[in-house]
């Protein structure tokens, strides 16, 4: 890390001067002192009384490397800095930087903004970063050249991690701009998470999502199969958990896996899913109690316990009134049992018995309306069979055959 300090002293006498005596003995006084805290306060004498020097670079050397020693890492990025305005491209002050303000808790906007323009410059000038002329005598030239991804690759890890010290809003924004970053879904996963446990459980889509996100994409940047497979295990667990069912999420990891962010797709909760539901009912209640109250039925016959609660408290009593489309008849014509569906058109689950047959016939699919008294049920399939008086009927329609003509009698011709 002091490689460029140690570079610059001293600094070369034959083109830089003193400015009187006075300086050289402030300047001799500041470059001699060893206990760093004594050097800083002479440092900062020659720049009160010179703050425009010749060896104005070797005083911000020295400056640099005192910082260092008594860990005052917030002043020796600043000293840094300052230094690269003249040598934007020397690898470490670059790499100073990146060293520094990580041990800074918490780093300023002013450290962050420190590793922001670093990790730009590697970014956007790797070939001026790793010319020939800043290349190390102990670094041969394929070791060199080497380096120069793995900094850039290095340089992007930068900008993610300053991105997370800022908060969600510029980790989103870090992805906006660059939706390969995956690493950083999976930092905003962990992150909301932590939210929705502090009460606010609806957090969790997001969350979700941005593991989804991680489990998902395969493009460039991506995780390791292994790690996206352990992603892939946890959105299935937390997916079903929170939507109730696996179902959708087939949808939910194509649209991660072509986007970063969520946007306006949404995950429904179980608690949504419940809600809505429970609306839909109501609305259909509303619209058709008669359905309804068949389906109260249904449920209560259906459920666990559903044949004593039938011989206790519905067996042979009234039922309210129902309709259904009659399935089959039986005997076809004249039927004194009539199977209906009620609930669902085409799926049998009432049947009606009658002591005396019903007059004629009426075809599938014509509607019936009745009222009974529960006999018996089977519960898979559901049917339920009643038992119904002919006044309890409504309408019927079909009405007895004419007695069959026998055929006329032909007529003799006469010969």
């Amino acid at each position: 890390m002091m490689a460029f300090a140690a570079a610059q002293t001293p600094p070369p006498a034959d083109n830089r001067k003193w400015k009187n005596d006075q300086e050289q003995t402030l300047g001799i006084a500041a470059a001699n002192e060893k206990d760093p805290a004594a050097q800083i306060e002479k440092l900062d004498k020659w720049k009160h009384d010179f703050p425009e020097s010749d060896y104005d670079e070797a005083r911000t050397n020295a400056y640099l490397i005192a910082y260092g020693q008594l860990k005052r890492y917030h002043e020796q990025i600043m000293a840094d800095q300052e230094l690269r305005k003249k040598h934007p491209d020397n690898l470490d002050l670059l790499r100073m930087i990146f060293v520094d303000v990580p041990q800074i808790k918490p780093p300023s906007p002013d450290d962050l903004a420190a590793v922001t323009d670093a990790a730009r410059f590697i970014i956007d000038h790797p070939d001026d970063v790793f010319s020939a002329k800043n290349k190390p005598a102990n670094q041969t030239d394929d070791q060199w050249s080497q380096l120069k991804p793995q900094m850039v690759a290095f340089a992007q890890n930068q900008l993610d991690w300053v991105a997370e010290q800022q908060g969600k809003e510029a980790v989103l924004g870090r992805l906006k701009q660059d939706p390969t970053r995956v690493q950083l879904n999976v930092w905003l996963g962990k992150t909301i998470l932590e939210d929705a446990k502090k009460g606010h459980p609806e957090m969790q889509a997001d969350a979700i999502f941005h593991y989804a996100r991680a489990a998902a994409y395969t493009g460039p940047g991506c995780l390791p199969d292994k790690d996206r497979g352990g992603m892939r295990t946890f959105v299935d667990r937390a997916y079903k958990t929170y939507h109730g069912t696996l179902e959708g999420e087939d949808k939910l990891l194509a649209f991660a896996a072509g986007s970063a962010l969520p946007g306006d797709y949404h995950i429904k909760s179980n608690v949504e899913m419940a809600n809505e539901d429970a609306a839909k009912a109501a609305k259909e209640r509303e619209g058709n109690p008669m359905l309804a109250q068949w389906r109260d039925v249904k449920a209560i016959l259906t459920g666990d316990g559903g044949q004593a609660k039938f011989d206790a408290d519905i067996k042979d009593s009234a039922l309210p009134k129902f309709s259904g489309k009659i399935v089959s008849m039986t005997p076809a014509l004249k039927p004194k049992t009539i199977v209906l569906a009620v609930e669902k058109d085409g799926v049998a689950d009432c049947t009606l018995t009658f002591e005396a047959a019903l007059p004629g016939k009426m075809e599938a699919g014509e509607t019936l309306t009745f009222e009974g008294i529960a006999k018996s049920f089977t519960k898979d399939p559901y049917m339920l069979t009643m038992g119904v008086e002919k006044d309890k009927l409504e309408g019927w329609t079909g009405k007895n055959a004419p007695p069959a003509r026998p055929p006329a009698a032909k007529k003799k011709t006469t010969p």
